[in-house]
């Protein structure tokens, strides 16, 4: 006897699958490299488009997602290499948690109705009070968040305030370490300085001691900034201390602030860097400037 019609279809399997699907799609890694090969790109075009290190494109075809600097970046330049060969950036950026061992999805939960018949089911005058104070902290907070990123020179003011803090706090003594602390080794005065954009879009400006312009620009996601190493006392100003990773002759050090405020004249030596304080110092350093202002 014949199967019907609804005897045909697949049915799900226990595990929502279904058990019917001979032809999964291909990996989110393949599906990038298949569609940057049906354009006629070579990994360095995409390379060219995206500022993505090839290393890393390589990784991303593969499939190695985990092996990128972090899950930040592996959904950042699946988005940009998405972008550079016409792909759905939010759909590659999907696959790219689900690889990553994120969740497909997040559950929609019912919303709740209020019914104006029933008082006991409409929001109390406390919560409604409460609601608008948040949105209204929301709503200052991204405003200052839009003037850093749009003017980030718009108050110089506050930064050469910011600047002068920060070489007060330079110029404090240093705790003692502790005993148990181990020093640091000792890195050239000429090592390589390299900062990275850990977000994108960031603004950064990069001048010598005299204020003749190394470089300024808004620098996208994963993009990097070599300091030229005959520069004479370069130094950073910048609106977003916290989106850049920094390396002296390879090796990792704090970043040059831990939240969203502007700083300024900060020197970028090898030397200057590697001195600078562990980031729970600056962290410290930073509330108590804010409380004693």
């Amino acid at each position: 006897m014949a199967n019907t019609s609804d005897e045909a279809m697949a049915e799900p399997s226990n595990d929502g699958a279904t058990t019917g699907n001979l032809f999964p799609p291909p990996p989110v890694g393949e599906r990038l490299a298949e569609a940057r090969r049906a354009q006629s790109l070579t990994l360095d075009d995409i390379g060219s488009r995206t500022r993505i290190p090839l290393r890393h494109l390589e990784a991303m075809e593969a499939g190695l997602f985990s092996s990128l600097p972090g899950r930040t970046y592996a959904i950042g330049f699946g988005k940009a290499y998405a972008r550079a060969v016409e792909l759905p950036e939010d759909e590659i950026a999907q696959s790219i948690r689900e690889a990553l061992g994120g969740a497909a999805a997040v559950p929609m939960r019912d919303a709740t109705q209020f019914d104006l018949d029933e008082p006991s089911k409409v929001p109390s005058a406390r919560l409604a009070l409460i609601a608008a104070a948040v949105g209204m902290v929301i709503l200052v907070a991204g405003f200052g968040v839009w003037r850093t990123f749009f003017f980030p020179g718009a108050n110089v003011e506050e930064l050469a305030q910011a600047a002068d803090a920060a070489s007060s706090d330079a110029a404090a003594p240093a705790a003692k370490p502790s005993r148990r602390q181990t020093a640091a080794p000792a890195v050239s005065p000429t090592a390589e300085v390299v900062f990275t954009a850990t977000e994108d879009n960031i603004w950064i400006k990069f001048y010598d001691g005299e204020g003749k312009q190394l470089m300024q620009k808004q620098m996208a996601l994963g993009e990097q900034y070599t300091v030229p190493a005959d520069a004479v006392e370069p130094k950073v100003w910048t609106g977003r201390p916290d989106a850049f990773e920094i390396t002296v002759g390879g090796r990792n050090v704090p970043p040059l602030g831990t939240a969203e405020v502007a700083v300024k004249d900060v020197p970028v030596t090898a030397t200057a860097l590697m001195d600078r304080p562990p980031v729970a110092a600056q962290s410290a350093a930073e509330t108590g400037d804010r409380v004693s202002g």
